[in-house]
């Protein structure tokens, strides 16, 4: 504990000493927006964390800045979550029997969208918080996998959907490549807020001797945190203050 609390100071002093460093430096020209790329890891928690293990994913997020050297973004982004996944080998009663089969694969899947505030403070080692308001969209589905590339979707079956108003607030850190502005490295968390909400997790799907199925879904909060990590990648550079008033001196 005691080593922890010593880095964690250490990390902190060197985040305000290259503060400092920047302010004398002059001041920083930063982008205009923003575009994450994230791979996703989740774990459900509370009610919906009993009947399911874990998660993984993909995010991606669009952050525009309001005004020149604003701590203020406007986030916008959406995710992909796959938190349950079963293969049964099948075969195809007539003519063949079981000499040609196939799988089918359920996947148990989340997709969520949400817009909101950020701050975000600029430097080598960069802190931010935000939070969104959106939707989250639960679904189930099975499809047919016999190898073949030209396989056609047709086939594919949604068993159970359902959609929710979501929450999320998260917040991380960013490891800039260079200077204000420059390629980052972004490692956060976030907590989803998703409420009750109507899925099917593995077993929930029942295959009948009459080949009709029967679905048991769970009905409970469906809350979840996830850790992400990414790169985030600056584009439509800010105005450079200092340059500006070096303009404004030239034309005296």
């Amino acid at each position: 504990m005691r080593n922890g609390i010593v880095v964690f100071g250490m990390a902190v002093l060197g985040m305000i000493g290259a503060e400092t460093a920047q302010a004398q430096a002059g001041p920083m020209r930063l982008p205009h927006s923003y575009l994450d790329l994230e791979f996703m890891g989740a774990n459900p928690v509370g009610e919906f964390g009993q009947r399911v293990s874990d998660g993984w994913g993909g995010q991606a997020a669009f952050r525009h800045r309001f005004g020149d050297g604003s701590p203020l973004l406007l986030r916008i982004d959406g995710g992909f979550l796959v938190y349950g996944h079963e293969r049964i080998g099948v075969c195809y009663a007539t003519p063949y029997g079981c000499r040609v089969g196939a799988d089918v694969t359920t996947t148990n899947t989340v997709g969520y969208m949400g817009m909101g505030p950020e701050l975000s403070a600029e430097g080598p080692i960069s802190p931010y918080v935000f939070g969104t308001v959106g939707f989250s969209y639960f679904s189930t589905q099975s499809s047919l996998d016999t190898g073949d590339p030209y396989y056609d979707d047709a086939w594919d079956t949604r068993h159970f959907s359902d959609m929710v108003l979501a929450l999320r607030a998260g917040g991380g850190l960013r490891f800039r490549f260079g200077g204000p502005g420059s390629l980052a490295l972004d490692v956060g968390a976030e907590y989803h807020r998703n409420g009750v909400t109507e899925y099917l997790v593995k077993g929930d799907i029942v295959d009948n001797p009459d080949g009709s199925v029967t679905l048991y879904p769970n009905r409970s909060e469906a809350n979840l945190l996830s850790f992400r990590v990414g790169v985030s990648i600056p584009f439509g550079g800010g105005r450079d203050d200092g340059d500006h008033h070096g303009d404004h001196g030239r034309h005296r």
